[in-house]
């Protein structure tokens, strides 16, 4: 599946198919039920690169903006199997671990949501 361009607006008719392409029956529940209050855009890998090594890693990156998009504060459990499941993603696409186990712990020192960043955690439902 083609996912929308870095930045691009992101319709919840979009983010449902999304998540139905990519198996997030749960994700797409919780959008549904309570959709985030800002327009869903990816930054891809925040901070970060999108490709290593000619290797997209984009679409991992998509995915876990778009459960950190959704997030509500003090799910603590829910980003950890977040941030969890982007380094797993991204050691699939590398079919490495060193590059997923460095993301994996960037994201959980800077992706926190007491940061209140673009990036961080519930960042579709932070009043700013």
């Amino acid at each position: 599946m083609d996912l929308p361009k870095n930045g691009e607006a992101v319709s919840l008719s979009e983010i449902k198919k999304i998540c139905e392409f990519y198996g997030l029956h749960d994700l797409w529940v919780k959008i549904e039920n309570d959709p985030p209050v800002k327009p869903f855009k990816s930054d891809g890998c925040s901070m970060w690169v999108d490709a290593w090594d000619g290797i997209s890693l984009y679409s991992a990156c998509f995915i876990h903006d778009l459960k950190y998009w959704a997030g509500y504060p003090g799910e603590d459990v829910e980003r950890l199997v977040a941030d969890a499941e982007l380094m797993m993603d991204v050691a699939r696409l590398l079919n490495e671990t060193k590059m997923a186990e460095i993301m994996f712990h960037g994201v959980r020192v800077g992706g926190h949501e007491m940061f209140k960043r673009n990036f961080s955690w519930g960042f579709g439902r932070i009043n700013k």
